[in-house]
């Protein structure tokens, strides 16, 4: 009977020792889909401007690595970030998950993100890595940090550099066609053909109105690359063709009543 019971015994050591190694030994579980579905969960509460909800979201002793920023622990401070966020002029969020596996009660997220202002034009987008926690069984954020895809800003001018300003002056009710020109045809184009070049200059919007009724927008090449006439024509056609690049600069020509160019050169600061 002694013999019987260690070799009972022995057997439920084996038995124990196999089934943990099974489960230590099993590969890691594609989560891709219930990560998706909370990130969408996530979304619509950024995106109807929920800071709380979004908050929600993560464990209590989430954490938050933003770039250029410490790191935020815990709901009242991760609600707060967001918050700040939404004020600044993010109000929609995209979250577009690459893939998520879990270990056990852990799982990783490598996924991408695009922040859009109230005009529905992008502020930011890249990418981020999430550690997500299961808390009373359900997939929360635990450990968030991402990073910019975009490129550095580029350097300001600086003394002895040639700045140029462009003033456009857009006729009433014309400002929409204007944007939408520069936003989705004109900067797609520049960043194709020449992305220094594109990113030396930028475009000022004003803040009111002027008193005959047109509004003032401003390109700014901060500095002026030398050499350059920064021409719209030829990067819309190298993007678009003729034909169509020949529509896009009379859609521009169209909402201009007036143009003026003027270049200084940096002397302080």
């Amino acid at each position: 009977m002694k013999n019987l019971a260690k070799i009972i015994h022995s057997l439920a050591f084996i038995l124990l020792g196999a089934t943990i190694f099974s489960n230590c030994s099993q590969g890691p579980k594609d989560v891709t889909e219930e990560i998706t579905k909370i990130n969408q969960e996530f979304m619509e509460a950024f995106n109807r401007g929920d800071a709380h909800a979004v908050a929600t979201k993560y464990t209590i002793q989430g954490k938050l690595y933003p770039p250029n920023s410490d790191l935020m622990t815990g709901t009242e401070a991760i609600e707060k970030f967001w918050n700040s966020a939404m004020e600044m002029g993010i109000k929609r969020i995209l979250l577009e998950t690459v893939s998520a596996e879990s270990y056990g009660q852990t799982a990783i997220e490598e996924g991408r993100y695009t922040l859009y202002t109230e005009e529905d034009q992008v502020a930011d987008q890249g990418k981020y890595i999430v550690t997500w926690e299961k808390e009373n069984g359900r997939w929360k954020l635990h450990r968030d940090i991402w990073n910019t895809s975009n490129p550095l800003p580029q350097t300001r001018a600086s003394l002895k550099d040639t700045v140029r300003l462009i003033f456009n002056h857009v006729k009433p009710g014309m400002v929409k066609q204007f944007e939408d020109f520069n936003f989705n045809y004109l900067a797609p184009a520049a960043e194709e053909l020449d992305a220094q070049v594109k990113r030396s200059a930028r475009l000022l919007k004003p803040t009111e109105q002027n008193e005959d009724g047109t509004y003032t927008y401003i390109y700014l090449m901060d500095p002026a690359i030398s050499g350059e006439h920064y021409y719209m024509t030829p990067a819309l056609t190298a993007k678009f063709g003729k034909d169509k690049a020949k529509e896009y600069m009379s859609m521009f020509r169209e909402c201009i009543k007036e143009r003026k160019q003027i270049e200084a050169v940096q002397t302080a600061w």
